[in-house]
């Protein structure tokens, strides 16, 4: 058997949001800062599933499960708040978005998949968003 530990380095990006600090090994991770009352992209990964963790401040993920795509009346997508040391899992084909209530950290760790491919559906930073027209999300009827 062989066994072994290393050392890495992580790196911080600024994002229109806010920022993150990624790190990569067995897992990866990101130490997710975003601004209140902005928001992430609405995305999904096609390969890499995910577990949010709410270390601070208060955040509001909109979410879908995968069949939201094929039958978007049956399978809604919803609104879930998240506060401290609350988490959510997220699966691979699963869309999301996390926006800031207040000034937050999320931390996002994911199984590591080496195939990552990402999906943008909507964006609010002018990012590139996919045009295919396949992937059609109904955002969740607010009270």
């Amino acid at each position: 058997m062989n066994r072994s530990t290393w050392v890495g380095k992580s790196s911080k990006r600024k994002k229109p949001w806010g920022y993150e600090i990624a790190w990569a090994g067995l897992f990866r991770g990101k130490e997710i800062h975003i601004c209140e009352g902005m928001r992430t992209s609405l995305k999904f990964n096609l390969n890499k599933s995910e577990i949010l963790y709410v270390s601070t401040g208060e955040v509001s993920i909109e979410c879908a499960d995968e069949s939201h795509f094929s039958d978007p009346v049956e399978s809604p997508s919803r609104l879930v708040k998240l506060g401290p040391g609350d988490f959510i899992n997220v699966q691979a084909g699963c869309p999301y978005r996390v926006t800031a209530l207040r000034d937050s950290i999320v931390f996002e760790i994911s199984d590591n998949a080496r195939d990552i491919e990402r999906v943008i559906i909507e964006d609010d930073y002018g990012r590139k968003v996919d045009q295919t027209g396949r992937w059609i999300f109904n955002p969740p009827k607010t009270k």
